[in-house]
This record gives structure tokens, sequence and C-alpha cells, in this order.
């Protein structure tokens, strides 16, 4: 498309060259040859110039269609209460097919699924596909709560660049983990260091 603008820039360049020339010519024909450019009837610009926005129209409409015709997914996310809730909204026109989704982390790059720790009805099956502005949400019960803290800092450490991972069937978007989801895993590992040292030293 950029290609399409800078060939009608350097078009209307060269014709306000050759205007300015023929104005020129005009207006001081004493002072040089007198060649004036035949410029055609007003027929033919009406059409080259109809015929060029034209095609400057439709590759317009193409460009537009290319960058509409995506995947487009957002992960929101709330917490509270040891329950985690995970929300893939699609946002793009083209329908989006979910495959998985988990934790990632770029800094050792290891992935880790996240569906087993999740209680669901069929509406969060996966895979699923999702058209313009569907969502599947995901909840994470206190009974599951820990489980998943547990993996997550075994896994991911200090869970610094955490993030969520949903793949789909052209890519994969990610999202990082709240803050709040971070320090509710540590204090749910720092629980459940407190009580297995009370068990022990009874």
């Amino acid at each position: 498309m950029k290609y399409f603008v800078v060939f009608g820039v350097m078009v209307a360049c060269v014709v306000s060259g050759l205007l300015g020339a023929t104005i020129g010519i005009n207006m001081n024909p004493e002072s040089t040859t007198k060649y004036v450019i035949s410029w055609g009837s007003l027929g033919d610009w009406v059409a080259g110039i109809g015929a060029f926005f034209a095609v400057g129209v439709a590759l317009w409409q193409s460009y537009v269609q290319r960058r509409e015709d995506v995947e487009d997914l957002t992960i929101d996310q709330a917490q509270g209460n040891e329950r985690w809730r995970i929300s893939i909204v699609s946002r793009g026109k083209r329908p989006v097919r979910v495959l998985w989704i988990g934790f990632y982390s770029k800094k050792i790059d290891t992935i880790l699924p996240i569906k087993s720790f999740i209680f669901h009805g069929d509406s969060a099956s996966l895979p699923q596909t999702l058209g313009y502005a569907e969502n599947i949400d995901f909840l994470v019960q206190p009974e599951m709560f820990l489980d998943l803290a547990v993996n997550a800092v075994i896994t991911f450490d200090k869970l610094e660049d955490l993030q969520i991972q949903a793949k789909t069937t052209l890519g994969e978007f990610r999202e990082p983990v709240s803050p709040e989801t971070k320090a509710a895993f540590i204090a749910a590992m720092k629980k459940k260091f407190d009580e297995a040292h009370l068990l022990g030293s009874s």
C-alpha cells in the first residue's frame, strides 16, 4: 500500500512540474522557446484520475481486509480469595480456534499446561472455536489453587516473567500473570510451608 502512495506522490510531482512549465511558457513566451505540452482533453484527464483512484481504493480495501482477517485475542484475569479467573476473548473478525492454555516463561523458555488445575463446565472445554466478541472463562477453585501455586513456583521459581499463554491454530497469545495472582501463589506456598512446619513440630 505504501508503494502505491509513493507512486501517487511521484505522479503528482511530475504533473505539477509539467503544469508549472506550461504556465511559465504561456506567461513568458518571449523569454523561452515556444513549446507547449499537449495536455489532451478534459475527459481523458477525468478518466485517468478516476482510474487511478479506483485502483487506489481497491488496494486500500484489500489492505484493510488483510489487516482485519487475523486472529486477535485478549486474556483477562481476576484474582480473589484463592479463586483465579481467566477469560479469553476474541476481538478479531477471523474465528479463533483455541487449542491450549498454560504458563510460559521466556527467561527459562519453559511452558506449563494449567488445564488440569481448572474446574470448568462444558463451556470451557478445549479446543474451542471463538467468533467475534465470544469468550471462554476458566476458573481455578480454592481446592486446586494451592496445587497450581506449587507447580508454578517449582517450575518458574521467582515468577518474574510468568505469562499466560493461549495457543491457537495460527499462533500464540500471551499476557503477563497479574501481580495479585503472583502474590497469591507465594502466599499459598507460605501457608503450606507454615502448616507443614506446625505438623512437624507437633
